[in-house]
């Protein structure tokens, strides 16, 4: 008998939509049956050693947040559960730009050595050893901080 397994539920493998689904044999002695797992597994494997090897394409920008300060102005050190994280960020690097329908470069908003605000959440984290960098595009940039 061949079962399919979703959500808990047990249901006729021809209610499943097929695109959605991974069928995976399993045999155990007497007994013959397939499952069907929705789930999606993701890992990252990275060989990169140093940010430095990592340059970005089309409209993509690297930042890294930065640090909020630990201590006050007058001395007294915060717990880090009392430090938000800030939406300042310096860009490491930028892709070359998209390319327009005639073949030519759009500029990047922003440069090498800007510093960001970016927003809370979104863009792709990239972790280097202790460090940690975000890939966002150049239209997810909300503004330049000019000082």
């Amino acid at each position: 008998m061949v079962r399919s397994w979703h959500s808990g539920n047990f249901s006729s493998p021809d209610l499943l939509p097929p695109d959605q689904f991974h069928l995976l044999p399993f045999s155990i002695p007497s007994f013959n049956f397939t499952i069907s797992l929705g789930i999606s597994f993701s890992f990252t494997m990275s060989v990169l050693r140093n940010i430095k090897s990592l340059a970005p394409l089309l409209d993509r920008v690297l930042v890294q947040r930065i640090k909020p300060e630990a201590k006050t102005a007058s001395g007294i050190f915060l717990p880090e559960a009392a430090i938000k994280e800030q939406n300042e960020a310096q860009v490491l690097a930028v892709g070359p730009g998209l390319l327009d329908r005639d073949g030519k470069r759009i500029p990047m908003g922003v440069n090498a050595g800007d510093k960001v605000l970016i927003p809370q959440f979104g863009g792709n984290a990239i972790k280097v050893g202790e460090e940690e960098y975000t890939l966002f595009r150049d239209h997810d940039i909300l503004a330049k901080i000019k000082e």
